[in-house]
């Protein structure tokens, strides 16, 4: 086991805003799902097993690896002191030689969640109905949960995918749901705050393939609940869904029903779980309604809205794994931005005018050249007070 390099992993959160109300847990989680896509991927393993992640002052962090699927990338939840937590968190990136091979040091349980079709047994998980099947699957020899959609005439039985552990976490620490699927398609809808014949919503998808409907006309639309749609369908085929659900109370009180808290609302739905991937995302802060309830429900994978029961080829998703997890900082905020750099351990700038920049300054915060060579009236040229007085060997 050697080191090979030590790499920077950068969490941007654009508009960053504190939460108003309080939540109760330790830890924030970042799902680091495009590791493949960094100018450093040729040093990571397929299964990135040879990568460790540490808080910046070197406290290694608690990791489950989760594998590749066809053409969904492999990927490593990573837990973080919420402490550890801003609108520019960064991490350190061990890389280690492609001998090594890490084991999962994140436990299952408690706060968080996760079904496995390869080795859980589903109806540990989730609601009985006849449209639920485990089967073989050839890509990577393990098993794929079938969830098909089946008409419920007298109710007595869910229709779609129905969790029946998620129950009981806080609302205030909110809830991130990944689902990576063999197979979706067609029309969908989901529901990460949902209870079985009841009335609670949390972050909802609504994906409509129109000719598959009563409707029958050609068009395909993908909703969020909080704001914005797609003309298309973002989930089709082998994919990873990633659903953010935040809860942020402004104000509690009590009446003739008892105690509620108004929330500030956050939700979002992405192909992956940064700014990179293809996203709707919407805000709904201030929101008047009164919430009773302290605690999330479950979570529902809707195949339906179908014309009848026999489009076999459409009404079903093929579900790999489903993980459930806390997000109090990161889940209240908008899409984060997270990149791989070199590790950067000293201050200074690096000098540009226009793209070009001169390399030989000293590597560091960036600062922009923007002079009018016509009259100089401004070089641009602001330094920082806290560094124009050092003994820098500068070069321009």
């Amino acid at each position: 086991m050697t080191l090979q390099e030590e790499l920077q992993i950068n969490v941007t959160i654009n508009n960053y805003t504190q939460r108003s109300g309080s939540y109760s847990s330790s830890y924030d989680y970042i799902l680091l799902d495009s590791l493949d896509d960094s100018s450093y991927s040729a040093l990571f393993r397929n299964d990135l097993k040879n990568l460790k992640i540490k808080t910046w002052d070197r406290t290694e962090c608690k990791a489950l690896y989760l594998p590749g699927y066809e053409s969904q990338s492999a990927a490593i939840l990573v837990r973080i002191p919420v402490s550890k937590v801003s609108a520019s968190t960064r991490l350190l990136l061990e890389v280690h030689d492609k001998s090594t091979v890490f084991s999962s040091t994140l436990t299952i349980g408690g706060e968080v969640l996760m079904f496995d079709a390869n080795h859980d047994l589903y109806s540990d998980f989730f609601m009985s109905y006849s449209g639920l099947s485990i089967n073989n699957d050839s890509t990577d020899g393990g098993k794929f949960l079938r969830a098909r959609y089946v008409p419920s005439i007298d109710g007595s039985s869910p229709t779609s995918l129905f969790t029946k552990i998620a129950s009981g976490s806080s609302l205030s620490n909110n809830r991130v749901t990944v689902a990576r699927f063999k197979r979706i398609g067609g029309c969908i809808t989901t529901n990460d705050n949902a209870t079985y014949h009841g009335s609670t919503g949390g972050t909802s998808m609504m994906q409509m393939d129109y000719n598959l409907t009563t409707y029958q006309i050609d068009r395909k639309v993908t909703s969020l609940n909080w704001d914005g749609q797609k003309s298309y369908l973002m989930f089709k085929g082998t994919e990873t869904l990633v659903q953010v659900n935040s809860n942020d109370a402004y104000a509690s009180d009590v009446d003739s029903q008892g105690n509620y808290k108004q929330y500030h609302f956050h939700g979002r739905i992405s192909k992956g779980f940064s700014s990179d991937s293809d996203y709707l995302e919407g805000f709904d802060r201030n929101n008047p309604t009164k919430i009773y309830d302290n605690s999330y429900h479950e979570v529902e994978i809707a195949p339906q809205w179908f014309l009848t029961d026999e489009f076999e080829e459409y009404n079903y998703v093929d579900l790999k794994w489903l993980l459930i997890f806390p997000s109090p900082i990161l889940g209240a905020n908008a899409i984060p931005q997270i990149t791989v750099t070199e590790k950067k351990s000293k201050t200074g700038i690096r000098l540009y005018k226009g793209s070009h920049e001169y390399p030989k300054a000293y590597k560091g915060g960036t600062l922009l050249w923007d002079a009018n060579d016509e009259n100089m009236e401004d070089t641009g040229l602001h330094i920082p007070d806290k560094i124009i007085n050092r003994d820098w060997d500068w070069v321009f």
